[in-house]
C-alpha cells in the first residue's frame, strides 16, 4: 500500500491489468495445449489398450474409457477448448505485448512515432504469441501425445470429462448444426466407423510393426496368412480327386492292409464301386487294432460317416465342420454329387503355416524366401503311392495314390 499512496490509480490500474494479462499469456499457451494433447491421445490411443487398463484397475482408465466411449462429444469438447484458448491468447496477449514494446521505438521522428510505434511493436508481438502457439501450444503437445497416447490419455482424461459437461448445451448445439449441414452436403454424421482397419489395411499395419522390430518376419507372415484364408474357398485348400488315397469296400484283408502300410495316412475314405460312391471313412489305427485281434479286417467293421463339402465353401466354414464333427476330414462334393476331392485339418495349417512334412515326404532341395512366398520342391517316396484320374481296379492298389490325407 506504501508503494502506491502516490501512484495515480489510473496509472496502477493499467499496471494491474498488464500484469494479469502478462500472467494470462503462458497460461493460455498451457490450456491450448493441453486441448491439443487430449484430442491427438484420445485418437491415437487403441481401444483394446483401454480395455485392458480398465481391466487391470489403472487409475484413471475408466475415464479414458468413458472419453473414447463418448468420441465425438469429446472431440467437440477438445476443438471448442482450441478456439476459445486461441481467441482469448490472441485478444489479451498481442495488446498488452504491443504497449510493452511501443517504448522500444521512441527513437523514431515525432511524425512516425505514433503510427509507425505502434505498427511495429503489433508485428512483433503478433509473431511471438504466434510462435508461442505453435511450438507450446500445439506442435510439442501434439507430439507427446503421439509418443505417448496412454499416458497422455490418463492425465487428460477425467479434466477434459468435466469440461466437456460444463460445455455440454455449446457442444450439443455445435454437434448438432455440423451433423445438419453434413447431411446436406450429402455425408454421414461423425462416427467411429473410421477407426475400423479393413483386412487390407491390417496386413499394411503388420508389415509396419514387422519392420519396426516389434515381430519378427515368420510372425508376421502366420497373421497375414491367416488374413488371406478367409478369402480362401474350400476348391483352394482341397487335394484334389486324381490325388486321393481310398480304400475299396470290396477289398481283401491282405489288400487293404497292404495299402494301408503303403499309404501311411491316418484317416482314408472307403468307396464302393466308384470314387463318387464314398461310403465311409476309416482310421487307420482301428485297422490295425482289428488286424492284431484276429488277422482279418473288414472295412465295415471300421467305418464312420463321411462329411461333405461344397467346393465354394469358405475355409473358415469347413473349420466350424470340422470342429462340430470332431472330424478333422471331409470329402468334397458338388451339386452333381461327384467327388472334386478331400480337404483335411492339415490342409488348411498348411496354407498358415506353409507345407508340413513328416517323416514320409523327402525334401530335394531348400526351400528359399521370394517375397512372402515359401517355395518348395520334392519327389515322391518310391515306397509310397502314384497318381491316377481313375478310381483303382485292384483293391490292393486302391491306396496308391499320391496325397496326404491324414
Amino acid at each position: 500500500m506504501i508503494l502506491f499512496a502516490d501512484a495515480d490509480p489510473v496509472e496502477t490500474s493499467n499496471w494491474v491489468v498488464q500484469t494479469l494479462s502478462l500472467l494470462a499469456i503462458p497460461v493460455l499457451v498451457a490450456l491450448n495445449g493441453f486441448f491439443v494433447a487430449a484430442e491427438f491421445a484420445l485418437v491415437a490411443i487403441r481401444r483394446t489398450r483401454v480395455e485392458e487398463m480398465v481391466q487391470k484397475g489403472v487409475p484413471q482408465a475408466k475415464a479414458v474409457n468413458y472419453a473414447c466411449e463418448h468420441l465425438d462429444r469429446t472431440i467437440a469438447a477438445t476443438q471448442l477448448g482450441i478456439t476459445i484458448a486461441s481467441i482469448a491468447l490472441g485478444w489479451v496477449g498481442e495488446p498488452v505485448l504491443a504497449h510493452l514494446m511501443e517504448p522500444l521505438f521512441s527513437f523514431l521522428p515525432p511524425t512516425w512515432k505514433t503510427i509507425s510505434a505502434h505498427g511495429f511493436a503489433t508485428v512483433i508481438a503478433f509473431t511471438i504469441i504466434t510462435f508461442m502457439h505453435v511450438v507450446f501450444g500445439e506442435l510439442m503437445p501434439k507430439t507427446v501425445a503421439l509418443q505417448a497416447p496412454e499416458r497422455t490419455a490418463l492425465w487428460v482424461a477425467a479434466p477434459l470429462i468435466v469440461f466437456a459437461r460444463i460445455t455440454r448445451p455449446i457442444i450439443v448445439i455445435m454437434n448438432g448444426t455440423g451433423n445438419q449441414l453434413l447431411k446436406l452436403c450429402g455425408f454421414k454424421p461423425g462416427g467411429t466407423e473410421a477407426s475400423v482397419h479393413s483386412v487390407e489395411e491390417l496386413s499394411l499395419l503388420m508389415e509396419d510393426v514387422e519392420e519396426a522390430g516389434l515381430l519378427d518376419a515368420d510372425q508376421v507372415e502366420l497373421v497375414q496368412n491367416v488374413f488371406e484364408l478367409t478369402d480362401k474357398t474350400v476348391m483352394d485348400c482341397m487335394i484334389p480327386r486324381e490325388k486321393m488315397a481310398c480304400l475299396d469296400l470290396n477289398a481283401s484283408s491282405e489288400q487293404i492292409m497292404d495299402a494301408v502300410r503303403a499309404g501311411a495316412h491316418t484317416r482314408m475314405p472307403v468307396f464302393d464301386g466308384t470314387l463318387d460312391n464314398i461310403v465311409g471313412i476309416v482310421n487307420t489305427k482301428d485297422l490295425f487294432y482289428l488286424f492284431s485281434l484276429s488277422g482279418l479286417v473288414r472295412l465295415e467293421d471300421a467305418l464312420y460317416p463321411a462329411t461333405y463339402l461344397d467346393p465354394a465353401e469358405t475355409v473358415a466354414n469347413a473349420l466350424r465342420l470340422f470342429r462340430k464333427s470332431r472330424r478333422p476330414m471331409a470329402l468334397v462334393r458338388n451339386e452333381d454329387d461327384q467327388i472334386l476331392g478331400v480337404l483335411t485339418l492339415e490342409d488348411v495349417l498348411e496354407e498358415i503355416v506353409g507345407e508340413l512334412e513328416d517323416e514320409h515326404d523327402r525334401p530335394v532341395a531348400q526351400y528359399q524366401r521370394r517375397g512372402r512366398r515359401i517355395l518348395r520342391a520334392r519327389f515322391n517316396n518310391p515306397g509310397k503311392n502314384q497318381p491316377t484320374n481313375t478310381p483303382p481296379t485292384k483293391p490292393g492298389n486302391a491306396s496308391k495314390l499320391n496325397s496326404d490325407n491324414g
